[in-house]
C-alpha cells in the first residue's frame, strides 16, 4: 500500500457535490481523529479531508443539512474509480450499467472525464465502529466497482 497522498493539486479533482449545505467541522473533527486512530494518512482540506483507501485516493466531504426537524449530519465519501485502464474511458450508457448493479453508491463523472465512486451517508449518532465499518463498505464497493469496469471493458 502506498504511503503518500496524490500531490496537491491532483485533490481538487474530488467534488463537493453539495455546495450550498453548512459544512459540519465537528464531525470532520471526529472522523478525522477516528481516522488518524488507525493510521490512515490524511490531508485535511477546508471541506473535505483526503486519504488513501486501498489503491484508491479518496475524499470525504461533511454536511450538516437543515431539514424542519433540525440540522442532520451527513458525510460523503468519494474515491477514483480505477478498473485496470481507468474508468474515463467509459461512455453514459457504460456508467449507467454500471450503476444498475451497484449494491451501494453511485458512479459519476468528474473533472477530465475521471470517474468518481461515491457514497453518500446519514451520520447523525455515528460511533466510531460504525464509521470503520462504513468504511469497509465503501472499500468493498470501490473494489466491486472496479471489478465490474474490468470486466466490461475486457469485453468490449
Amino acid at each position: 500500500m502506498m504511503k503518500t497522498l496524490p500531490p496537491e493539486s491532483e485533490t481538487g479533482a474530488f467534488i463537493n457535490f453539495l455546495p450550498e449545505e453548512l459544512h459540519a467541522s465537528f464531525l470532520k473533527r471526529k472522523v478525522k481523529s477516528w481516522m488518524e486512530e488507525r493510521a490512515f494518512i490524511i490531508r485535511d482540506r477546508d471541506e473535505s479531508l483526503v486519504f488513501q483507501l486501498g489503491l484508491s485516493f479518496a475524499a470525504a466531504f461533511f454536511y450538516r443539512i437543515p431539514l424542519t426537524m433540525g440540522p442532520v449530519d451527513c458525510f460523503s465519501l468519494q474515491a477514483y474509480a480505477l478498473g485496470r485502464f481507468g474508468a474515463q474511458f467509459l461512455d453514459d450508457d457504460d456508467l449507467a450499467l454500471l450503476n444498475e448493479k451497484l449494491k451501494i453508491g453511485l458512479l459519476v463523472r468528474g473533472h477530465k472525464r475521471q470517474i468518481l465512486f461515491t457514497y453518500n451517508v446519514l451520520a447523525e449518532g455515528m460511533k466510531k465502529q460504525v464509521f470503520y465499518r462504513t468504511l469497509d463498505i465503501f472499500k468493498h464497493g470501490l473494489e466491486m466497482t472496479d471489478q465490474q469496469i474490468n470486466i466490461l471493458m475486457s469485453t468490449t
